[in-house]
């Protein structure tokens, strides 16, 4: 009977120490090292060299209209060399951030970007300037908006809180009696810092002197009697209309230039509006969840 021999295992010892002593060898680490420095250069400096900046690349006419812009006068031949040397630098600069990714989740850049943006958009949606259709439908929509204010003009004997305190009521009262028997009578009032005779006041006009509560009572006194006393932010007051006007709902020709640069800012709005529409449909058509 035929006996086989056993088979010889393999030894792996050699093999490993092979590969620890391939491990320790110093142009390994050399090459590892060097590969290393290399992807980082690469990832810092970028994979290619970028376009060279020239100086023959500066925009000459915006250097040279930002300069007279501020100084009223062209530059020199030294200033302007200067001028473009330093443009040079701001782009150098400027490749370098965009490079490292320095205008990335940054407020004031993403802010600045923003708003050049929505320049952009009012720049590209230029405005014709509306027809005189366009422009009576305007007014007329909006009549109140252009409505002429009443005018109101008065005067006014002022009785003042500080000086007569709780006889204050009392001395109004009494004025107006005598006024009421003789309205060309002297009475004793008190000074007022905004005088005691207002011509053609407005509604806003008279609220800014007096308070809101003295201007809403001035809206239903008839003219040609004295009335009161209505109370302002400081006192008491006997009113006597001369005369008021009315007010009224303007023709175009009045409030023309109002209209149209009223128009214009709507029509703008809204023509930005559509252009911010569209970029939402194609940025984030899912619109706000």
């Amino acid at each position: 009977m035929l006996q086989h021999a056993p088979l010889a295992v393999p030894d792996s010892q050699p093999k490993a120490r092979d590969v620890r002593r391939w491990w320790r060898e110093p142009l390994l680490h050399f090459l590892v090292l060097g590969g290393l420095a290399f992807l980082v250069h690469h990832l810092w400096f970028g994979g290619t060299a970028p376009r060279h900046v020239l100086t023959e690349d500066a925009p000459l006419e915006q250097i040279r209209a930002d300069w007279f812009a501020a100084r009223g006068e062209p530059p020199s031949a030294a200033q302007e060399a200067t001028l473009v040397q330093e443009w040079v630098e701001e782009e150098v600069l400027y490749r370098r951030a965009l490079e490292l990714g320095l205008d990335q989740n940054d407020t004031i850049v993403r802010r600045r970007l923003v708003q050049r943006m929505r320049f952009l958009l009012e720049d590209t949606s230029r405005l014709e300037a509306p027809s005189e259709a366009e422009l009576r439908a305007w007014l007329q929509e909006r009549s109140q908006k252009f409505a002429l204010p009443a005018k109101i003009t008065f005067t006014h004997v002022f009785f003042s809180r500080g000086r007569r305190g709780s006889s204050l009521g009392a001395s109004a009262a009494a004025a107006l009696d005598l006024l009421k028997r003789d309205p060309e009578a002297q009475v004793d009032g008190d000074p007022f810092f905004r005088g005691n005779a207002f011509e053609d006041a407005t509604p806003m006009e008279i609220q800014g002197a007096f308070g809101p509560e003295f201007a809403e009572s001035m809206a239903g006194v008839p003219p040609g009697q004295w009335i009161g006393p209505f109370k302002s932010s400081y006192g008491l007051h006997l009113v006597y209309v001369d005369h008021r006007v009315p007010g009224t709902t303007p023709g175009l020709d009045a409030v023309r230039e109002k209209v149209e640069r009223d128009w214009l800012q709507a029509e703008r709005a809204r023509r930005n509006e559509e252009s911010i529409a569209k970029l939402r449909a194609r940025y984030a058509p899912e619109g706000p969840r």
